[in-house]
C-alpha cells in the first residue's frame, strides 16, 4: 500500500530500476521542463517534509534532513507539464546510509493518496558514501498526458541532502516511420543511452563499445503496430558477454519492459530473433526500442541490422546447445550415452541436417556414427543421441560436426570421465542408508511435481538438469528410497514438503502418500508440511482451518517420522498474509492458530510449532506473526538482496553467497522474539517455466554452494542456532536443485555434507546401476494433439487441481467445479503454431459458464494474453466449441504446455468428450 511503499511494487518497475544511471553518458541538447535548485538558504521551493523525516531544511545549497523510520516523505509543489516518453528526472543527492529512494508522480490530485499510487512509482539505490551523485530516471510516463506533482521518499535510515531535482527532455517530438534499420552511412537515430560509447558507423556497420555491464542502445521515436510485429530481429556480432536484452515502451503503458536472449559471443555475425510479442508492454504502438548488445564491460558490439518483424528473420543458423554425456555418473566398462541438443537460431528452416560423431579409437558404438534430421526450425530444438557400448580408460574425448546446405557447419567437443564402480555387497534391494550424523538439524525443501512424463517435458531441453534417477516417476517408493538414502548420507535431517490444500482440494501429494509413505527407508528421514497456501482470496475461513488442522492431525502429525521443533510437530506456512487477509486481520487470524493448538492438544499432541515462510519483511510484520501464534520464520529462497542489488533478472550465484550473511543478520535483527531459521539457497534459473522472462542466477557451482553452506554453518555457530534450511532439492523447472543430476552429479550434496557433518569415512555415492537397480525413466511422452478420454481412469496427461474434482469414466472426463478457478493442467506438447490453427472441444455443462484455454511457448508462460475463452451453455447438451486460434496474436512459435479452465464458477457439473487440435 502507498503508506508502506517500500514493499509490494508491481513487476513493472523492475526494469526501470535498471534504467536509472549514476554515470555520465552522451546527451543531445536538453530541454528543461521544470527545475528545483535548493540554493537559497531556508527556501524549500514548495517541497514539504512528511512521514518520518526530521530536521528538514535548506542549507549549504541543499535540502537536507534525517530519516527516522520506515516511511520518510518529501512532497513536491503542484505544477503542470506535458508528459513525454523521452523525459527524464534528474536528482542530485547524497546519503549517509546505503538505501533505496522512491519517486512517485501523478497526473491528478484526486484520490485517497492525492493521486499517488504504487503503479506510478519508481525506485533506485543510492550509496551511503555521503557524496553527491546524479541519478537519472526514465519514467516513461507519457500515457498520463501531463504531470502535476512529485513525491520523493529518501532512504529510510540516516541523513540525506538534495541539491536539485529537474525534469528534462532530450528526444524528438515526432516519430520516425521506420521499423527496420541498416547502417550504410549513419546511426539512423540510434544512440547510446547508458553504459555505451556513442556508436559510430563504419563499413556499413554500427559499432559501439560497452562501458558497463548494462549498455543500452536506444532507437529514435517510432510508431510500430505491436500485434502485427511480434519479433525483434537483430543481426549482430559481439566478442564478449553471455546475455543481450530487448527493451520496449508502449504508447499506452506506463514504464517499459525487457526480455533477455543468449549471446554467441565469438566475434562472428549472428541472427538473434527475439519474441517480444508476449510482453505485457508490447501492445498498441511501440514507440521506443532499446537493444542491450552484451552484458560484459569493454565488449565490442557490431550491428548489421535491426528489424521489428512479423516473423523470425535471417538464414538458417545451426547451434549445438549441448554435447556431452547424457548421465551424470558414468562407470568404466558400462554403456554410455552421448547426447546433443541442436537448435536453429535463424529464421529460415535448416533442412537435410547431418550430425556426425567422432569417437576415440577405444570406443565401441551401437549404431551408426551419422544421423540425419530432416528439418530444424527456429522454434523446436532437436535431441540426438549415440550409444557407446564400452570405453576403455578413465577419460575419453568425443567430437561432433553438424552440417546442412546453406548454413555454416558447427562442431563441438566433449570429455567423458569414467569412474570405477564401487564394490558393493550383493543385495536384493537398495543398500540400507548409512546416515551421516550432523550437529545441526538440516532441513531441505522438496517440491513434489514429477509424477508424469508430461511434467518432465519442459526439462528435456535442459540435459544438464537430468536427475541421476532419470526422468523418474516420483510416486515410485523405490525412487523415494534413493532420495532418502542420498539425503541422510549427506547430513540432511528432514524434508519440508510442499503441500497443497485449498478448501479441501488437495493435489501433488503423490510423493508423500504413494512414495514416501510406502518407502522402506522412511524411518531415516523426517519430514514436515510446507503448506503452499498461495490460494485465491477468500478461501481461508474458520471452518476450512478446522478441516485442514484435523487432516494434519489424522494423517501426519502423529507419525514417528514427522519432524518436531521444541518437541512439537512443525508446520511451515507459505502465506500468513493470505490467511490474515481472508480472516480480516491479526486478531481473527490468531483465533485460528489457537484453535489448531487446542485441537492438537485434545488429540494427545503437545501442540503445533508454526513457522512462517513470508510476511516477515519488517519488525512490525514479525510482531504480527508472533501475535498470531508463529514461533519462527524462514524463506524458500535467500537471494532477495542479491537480486535487489543486481537490478536485473540475471546475476551470478557468487552474489547470493556474498549477500546471504547480510540477509540472515537482517532477519535476526527484525525477528521480534521469533526464531529465525537461516536459508542456504540452491539457486534459481527458471527458463523451462518462464522462457526468456526467467530470472536466471548463473554460474552456480558446487564450490560456491559449499561456501554458502559453510557460511550458514558459521552463522549458526555464531548465533547459537541448530536448525538450518536448505533451498529446494528438486525444483528442476525453477532451477533450484541439489539432488544428484547430470552436470555435477553428487558434488552439491558432497559439499553440503562437508559443511555440516564432522569428517569421517563417508559411505560411497551409489547410483542405481551400481546395485543392478533401475532405470526409472518414465516412457517418453506421446506428444499428442488430440485427447479422447476413452480409457477409464486415464486423464491422458491432464491433471485436475484447483477447484475441480474430476474422473475419466465411460469415455468422458467428468467433473464438478468447487470454486471460481477450476483447472485442468495439460500435458507437455510440441505444437508448431504455424501448422495448427484450430481447436475443437466437445463438452457439456449444466449451468451457463465461460471456459478458457491457456498455453505456454518456449519464450512465454501461461497467462491471460496467452489464452482464448468461449461461452459454454448450461443446457446439459454436448456442443462442439470450434476455436480459431489464429485470432490470438500470441498463438505463434512452439506451444509447449496447455491449461484448460472449463468453467468460471463453483457448482458446475460438466463433461468433456474430446479435445482436438487441427
Amino acid at each position: 500500500m502507498l503508506g508502506s511503499p517500500k514493499h509490494g511494487f508491481p513487476l513493472l518497475i523492475a526494469p526501470l530500476a535498471i534504467l536509472c544511471a549514476t554515470a555520465t553518458f552522451a546527451e543531445p541538447a536538453e530541454r528543461v521542463a521544470i527545475e528545483w535548485r535548493f540554493d537559497t538558504e531556508a527556501y524549500l521551493r514548495g517541497w514539504s517534509p512528511g512521514g518520518h523525516v526530521r530536521d528538514a531544511r535548506v542549507t549549504g545549497g541543499a535540502l537536507s534532513g534525517e530519516s527516522v523510520d520506515w516511511d520518510p516523505i518529501l512532497l513536491g509543489p503542484v505544477f503542470e507539464i506535458p508528459a513525454t516518453p523521452t523525459q527524464q528526472i534528474e536528482i542530485t543527492m547524497k546519503a549517509t546510509q546505503d538505501g533505496e529512494v522512491q519517486l512517485f508522480w501523478t497526473e491528478t490530485l484526486e484520490g485517497h493518496y492525492g493521486g499517488f499510487s504504487e503503479k506510478k512509482a519508481y525506485r533506485f539505490a543510492v550509496p551511503g558514501d555521503d557524496r553527491f551523485h546524479v541519478h537519472r530516471i526514465h519514467p516513461f510516463w507519457h500515457a498520463a498526458g501531463k504531470i502535476v506533482r512529485l513525491r520523493l521518499d529518501p532512504p529510510a535510515d540516516g541523513r540525506f541532502a538534495i541539491q536539485s531535482i529537474r525534469i528534462v527532455d532530450d528526444g524528438p517530438a515526432a516519430a520516425s516511420p521506420a521499423k527496420a534499420w541498416t547502417f550504410d552511412a549513419d546511426p539512423q537515430g540510434w544512440r547510446a543511452w547508458r553504459d555505451l560509447a556513442e556508436p559510430v558507423v563504419r563499413d556499413g556497420l554500427l559499432r559501439a563499445t560497452a562501458q558497463g555491464t548494462s549498455p543500452m542502445l536506444m532507437s529514435p521515436r517510432i510508431a510500430v503496430a505491436a500485434d502485427e510485429h511480434p519479433y525483434v530481429s537483430i543481426r549482430m556480432a559481439t566478442d564478449r558477454g553471455t546475455t543481450g536484452r530487448v527493451f520496449c515502451v508502449s504508447s499506452t503503458q506506463f514504464g517499459g519492459e525487457d526480455v533477455s536472449f543468449p549471446l554467441r559471443a565469438d566475434g562472428k555475425m549472428h541472427s538473434y530473433n527475439v519474441d517480444v510479442g508476449h510482453l505485457a508492454h508490447w501492445r498498441d504502438e511501440v514507440i521506443l526500442l532499446g537493444i542491450q548488445p552484451t552484458d560484459a564491460e569493454g565488449a565490442q558490439a557490431t550491428i548489421d541490422s535491426i528489424e521489428i518483424a512479423d516473423a523470425p528473420r535471417g538464414p538458417a543458423e545451426l547451434e549445438i546447445g549441448y554435447f556431452g554425456p547424457a548421465d551424470a555418473v558414468n562407470r568404466a566398462g558400462r554403456p554410455v550415452e552421448i547426447a546433443m541438443t541442436l537448435r536453429n537460431r535463424g529464421g529460415e528452416p535448416a533442412r537435410n541436417v547431418t550430425a556426425v560423431l567422432f569417437p576415440p579409437a577405444e570406443a565401441s558404438l551401437v549404431g551408426p556414427l551419422e544421423q540425419k534430421v530432416e528439418t530444424v526450425t527456429s522454434y523446436l530444438p532437436k535431441r540426438l543421441s549415440w550409444r557407446i557400448r564400452s570405453i576403455l580408460g578413465r577419460e575419453s574425448k568425443f567430437a561432433a560436426r553438424v552440417t546442412c546446405p546453406g548454413a555454416e557447419a558447427v562442431s563441438a567437443e566433449a570429455t567423458i570421465q569414467l569412474t570405477p564402480a564401487p564394490q558393493v555387497a550383493p543385495t536384493s534391494y537398495i543398500p540400507e542408508p548409512q546416515p551421516v550424523e550432523s550437529p545441526y538439524e538440516v532441513g531441505a525443501f522438496y517440491f513434489p511435481g514429477w509424477h508424469s512424463m508430461s511434467r518432465w517435458q519442459p526439462i528435456l531441453d535442459y540435459p544438464l538438469r537430468k536427475p541421476v534417477l532419470g526422468w523418474y516417476d516420483e510416486s515410485n517408493p523405490e525412487c523415494a528410497d534413493w532420495q532418502i538414502k542420498w539425503a541422510v548420507e549427506h547430513g540432511i535431517t528432514f524434508f519440508m514438503v510442499d503441500w497443497y490444500w485449498c478448501q479441501g482440494n488437495r493435489h501433488l501429494e503423490h510423493w508423500l502418500h504413494d512414495a514416501y509413505m510406502k518407502s522402506r527407508f522412511r524411518k531415516h528421514l523426517k519430514w514436515a508440511i510446507m503448506w503452499a497456501n498461495h490460494n485465491p482470496a477468500n478461501t481461508h475461513s474458520l471452518e476450512d482451518w478446522r478441516e485442514v488442522t484435523q487432516y494434519w492431525i489424522d494423517h501426519y502429525l502423529g507419525m514417528e517420522e514427522y519432524h518436531r521443533i521444541d518437541g512439537r510437530p512443525a508446520v511451515f506456512i507459505w502465506s500468513p498474509g493470505g490467511i490474515r487477509r481472508d480472516l480480516g486481520g491479526t486478531e481473527k487470524a490468531a483465533e485460528l492458530y489457537a484453535l489448531s493448538q487446542k485441537m492438537a492438544r485434545d488429540a494427545g499432541l503437545p501442540g503445533i510449532y508454526f513457522v512462517a515462510m513470508s510476511s516477515h519483511e519488517s519488525e512490525a510484520a514479525c510482531r504480527q506473526l508472533k501475535a498470531e501464534g508463529y514461533e519462527a520464520f524462514t524463506a524458500y529462497h535467500g537471494f532477495q538482496l542479491a537480486a535487489q542489488r543486481a537490478g536485473s533478472r540475471r546475476f551470478p550465484f557468487a552474489d547470493v553467497v556474498e549477500t546471504s550473511p547480510e540477509v540472515w543478520a537482517q532477519a535476526d535483527a527484525r525477528a521480534s522474539g521469533l526464531l529465525y531459521i537461516p536459508i542456504a539457497d540452491t539457486g534459481w534459473a527458471s527458463e523451462p517455466w518462464h522462457g526468456s522472462k526467467a530470472r536466471v542466477i548463473h554460474d552456480r557451482t558446487p564450490e560456491l554452494f559449499g561456501k554458502l553452506c559453510r557460511e550458514a554453518r558459521d552463522y549458526a555457530d555464531k548465533t547459537g542456532k541448530k536448525i538450518i534450511a536448505i533451498g529446494p532439492v528438486n525444483e528442476w523447472g525453477e532451477g533450484s536443485y541439489i539432488e544428484p543430476y547430470a552436470e555435477y552429479g553428487f558434488q552439491d550434496l558432497d559439499q553440503l555434507r562437508t559443511a555440516f557433518c564432522p569428517p569421517g569415512d563417508y559411505p560411497p555415492n551409489l547410483i542405481p546401476a551400481d546395485v543392478g537397480r533401475g532405470p526409472y525413466d518414465l516412457p517418453p511422452a506421446e506428444l499428442k494433439t488430440a485427447w479422447e478420454f476413452d480409457t477409464d481412469g486415464d486423464f491422458e496427461g491432464w491433471t485436475p487441481n484447483g477447484f475441480l474434482k474430476a474422473e475419466v469414466k465411460d469415455g468422458l472426463l467428468v467433473a464438478k467445479t468447487t470454486g471460481n478457478d477450476p483447472i485442468l493442467q495439460g500435458p507437455g506438447v510440441q505444437i508448431e503454431a504455424a501448422s495448427i490453427h484450430r481447436l475443437t472441444i466437445r463438452m457439456r455443462a449444466d449451468a451457463d459458464t465461460s471456459a478458457q484455454l491457456f498455453w505456454a511457448t518456449t519464450v512465454s508462460s501461461q497467462s491471460q494474453p496467452n489464452s482464448v475463452h468461449f461461452a459454454v451453455p448450461g443446457d446439459g447438451q454436448f456442443h462442439d466449441h470450434d476455436l480459431d486460434l489464429t485470432q490470438s496474436p500470441r498463438w505463434r512459435g512452439l506451444i509447449t504446455s496447455l491449461r484448460f479452465d472449463p468453467a468460471n464458477k463453483p457448482g458446475v457439473k460438466l463433461a468433456i468428450d474430446y479435445v482436438r487440435f487441427r
